[in-house]
């Protein structure tokens, strides 16, 4: 098949490009965003140039399958009006769907986003373990040292945020156990994928999101998983009863709490790592990931 991912939403296109070239599938990516493009590679499109945008919809014509991540607005619509004959994916990824509603098949990133696509299917984010450990060890040294001299417990946290203040429970909980030398706070942003992956594995505990109108996690949480890491985040009681991810749940207000409890609880800390990583490789690993991507594809396929 000749495949073309439209958008990269946190490389996840990447991961499944990766594994889609190992089934020997011929597979571009077009980005339009160059802080995406920097981290993970791809086409770069000026989408607000006619010419760009011109050659970008001449360009898309030679592919059988249109994966279009986070679908929105006026290149959503453009796709719509020309996609005869091709199979045309629409993978959700948050707010491109949450709060709106989508009655055709598609794909969706978090189970929370099943409630507006009543025809959509949840595709767990890939995480490609092989790479991140390649990526991640690269180097013994870390920030402060190696991982057997550090000294306090190091908490990696990525604070998204700091664009939404409205939801920052974390900033007084963090600041205070800092002050009291109970841990070290490494925040993980604006920094290259691979730095990101180091910094995380640098650290003891993965602090993850609190949204409690989400009730899920991120790629971020993901990795950290991945890394053997124990992640503390929200996670709503409908969801976790129906998938039971190994996280360590706290809540907006019992976040300081929860996060003193989990600091002091070291055979905790190794069950959930434990946990988190045989989670990965049984619900996010790449190849199960891309064999329903491509159940997706021949579903669609059948339709046309």
């Amino acid at each position: 098949m000749k495949i073309a991912h439209i958008n990269n939403i946190s490389g996840i296109a990447s991961i499944i490009a990766k594994e889609q070239r190992n089934h020997g599938h011929d597979v571009d990516i077009f980005v339009f965003n160059k802080m995406i493009h920097s981290q993970f590679g791809g086409i770069m499109v000026n989408y607000k140039s006619p010419f760009a945008r011109w050659n970008l919809f001449k360009k898309l014509k030679e592919y059988e399958v249109w994966h279009y991540h986070y679908p929105y607005g006026s290149l959503k619509k453009s796709l719509e009006r020309q996609n005869k004959e091709k199979v045309y994916l629409k993978h959700y990824h948050g707010s491109d769907l949450r709060g709106k509603y989508d009655n055709d098949f598609c794909l969706v990133s978090t189970p929370d986003l099943l409630q507006y696509s009543p025809n959509g299917k949840w595709l767990p984010t890939p995480i490609d373990i092989a790479e991140m450990n390649e990526r991640a060890y690269s180097s013994l040294q870390m920030i402060d040292g190696t991982l057997e001299n550090r000294g306090q417990v190091r908490i990696a946290h990525y604070p998204y945020y700091k664009n939404f203040q409205s939801t920052d429970y974390y900033t007084n909980t963090l600041l205070k156990l800092g002050s009291e030398k109970k841990c070290k706070i490494v925040e993980i942003l604006r920094l290259p994928h691979s730095q990101a992956l180091q910094a995380i594995n640098s650290c003891d505990i993965v602090v993850g999101k609190i949204l409690p109108d989400v009730g899920w996690f991120g790629k971020f949480e993901l990795e950290g998983m991945a890394l053997g890491k124990p992640v503390i985040a929200y996670v709503s009681d409908k969801l976790y009863a129906e998938y039971k991810p190994p996280i360590y749940r706290t809540t907006k207000e019992s976040f300081k709490h929860d996060l003193e409890k989990l600091l002091e609880d070291t055979s905790e800390r190794q069950r959930l790592g434990k946990e988190g990583l045989d989670y990965i490789r049984k619900f996010h690993s790449v190849e199960a990931v891309a064999k329903i991507v491509q159940e997706s594809y021949n579903l669609l396929h059948s339709w046309s």
